[in-house]
């Protein structure tokens, strides 16, 4: 163990000592590169330096070299350029001059050929004038034709119109007396009529009311036979609870059924219907007036006192009232003959609509001076026609729709 460890301490103590070797090489390696580094340096530094001096020695020469060539070609240059610019000058007066005489040839004929070009528009213009008031002169004669023929037309279509008025208007006349005639008739056949079905309603309502009367005198006779049984059945109850003599109770009547009278009727007053009108007007109803009915009064009877108590009910069934209304008689119709209608106006819109009939299309300033109607009567009557599809506008003209579509 011991020759182990002295061979390893002589093995270390030969590292360390190879360490301190190696790193004594090293640092005189160090210290050698960095003088070379120095002596390097300072070499590149002169080198430098020398070079900076030449570059300047080198380019102040050039300057001045240069300076000088300049400065002797400024001469030669500026007596060049003046001599560019005067012969510049002397070719631009030769060129204007050149173009003066151009521009004044060039306007002469221009001028010329202006001069000839207005005498003939004039010429022209002179002819047209002529030809347009030429023109003119035939389309006045034709409008003053149209408007003669126009105006002819229209007196025709006037006269035309009046003697057709003429033809219908009394066969309207006789048509509305013919109608007011079957208006009355009807009427009187209808009051028959209602006469005949109240004479029926009266028969009916008499038996109705005679059979009433049997059923409500039967009624009390049975009334009364329940009433006397009653009064038979209490007295024998009263004669098996409390004994003794059998004492004869009174047997109360029967009441006697009052007498219905039968109502008067006063007449009744007649209905006065109006008139009918001309149709389509509706007929006005007739004011009716109520009829009265007297109705006398229904005579009661003597009540009777029954010897034993009678119940609430029964007394109160026992004295009826009869109110009995008699219908009223069928009311008379009165007639009263009407005068023949006024034939009516024609409205506006039927006026504009006959006249673009009969003129076949025309302007809304035609519509106003033929009618003699102001703008917005005119409007308004063309615009409903419109609304309506009985007239159409087409280029400011209005026509009517069948005219327009054939």
């Amino acid at each position: 163990m011991t020759a182990l460890y002295d061979q390893w301490q002589a093995a270390r103590q030969l590292r360390q000592s190879e360490v301190v070797s190696r790193r004594d090489q090293v640092f005189t390696d160090l210290e050698r590169w960095q003088a070379e580094r120095l002596v390097h340096a300072v070499q590149l530094r002169q080198n430098l330096d020398q070079l900076m001096a030449d570059l300047r020695t080198n380019t102040a020469l050039w300057l001045t070299q240069t300076t000088a060539d300049r400065e002797a070609q400024i001469l030669p240059r500026q007596q060049a350029r003046q001599d560019y610019i005067q012969q510049l000058q002397a070719d631009t007066e030769v060129l204007l001059d050149n173009y003066q005489a151009d521009r004044k040839l060039s306007a002469a004929e221009v001028r010329q050929k202006l001069e000839y070009d207005c005498q003939v528009l004039q010429n022209t213009v002179s002819d047209l004038r002529l030809e347009i008031a030429q023109e003119l002169r035939q389309v006045q004669q034709q409008v003053a034709e149209i408007q003669a023929k126009t105006a002819v037309d229209l007196a025709g279509y006037r006269q035309e119109q009046a003697m057709v008025r003429a033809e219908l208007l009394p066969q309207l006349t006789a048509y509305v007396e013919d109608l007011q005639v079957q208006v009355q008739a009807t009427l009187k056949e209808l009051t028959a009529v209602r006469q005949q079905a109240a004479v029926v309603n009266q028969g009916h309502r008499q038996s109705d009311r005679q059979a009433l009367t049997d059923s409500v005198d039967a009624m009390f006779d049975e009334l009364a036979d329940f009433r006397h049984q009653l009064q038979a059945q209490r007295a024998q109850l009263s004669h098996l609870v409390w004994g003794g003599k059998n004492t004869a109770q009174p047997v109360a009547t029967p009441s006697p059924r009052p007498a219905v009278t039968r109502p008067a009727v006063t007449a009744v007053p007649t209905r006065a219907i109006a008139a009918p009108k001309p149709a389509p007007k509706p007929i006005a109803k007739p004011a009716v007036s109520n009829p009265t009915v007297a109705t006398a009064p229904v005579a009661a009877p003597a009540p009777v006192a029954p010897s034993t108590p009678v119940p609430a009910h029964a007394a109160a069934r026992a004295v009826p009232v009869a109110t009995v209304t008699a219908p009223a008689a069928p009311a008379a119709v009165a007639v009263v003959p009407v005068s023949a209608p006024a034939p009516e106006t024609p409205s506006l819109e039927e006026v504009v609509y006959n006249y673009l009939h009969l003129t076949q299309g025309a302007r809304l300033s035609e519509i106003e001076t033929e009618l003699g109607i102001n703008r917005f009567q005119a409007v308004d009557a063309l615009r409903s026609l419109i609304q309506k599809d009985l007239v159409i506008k087409q280029d400011r003209t209005y026509l009517v729709q069948e005219e327009a579509v054939l």
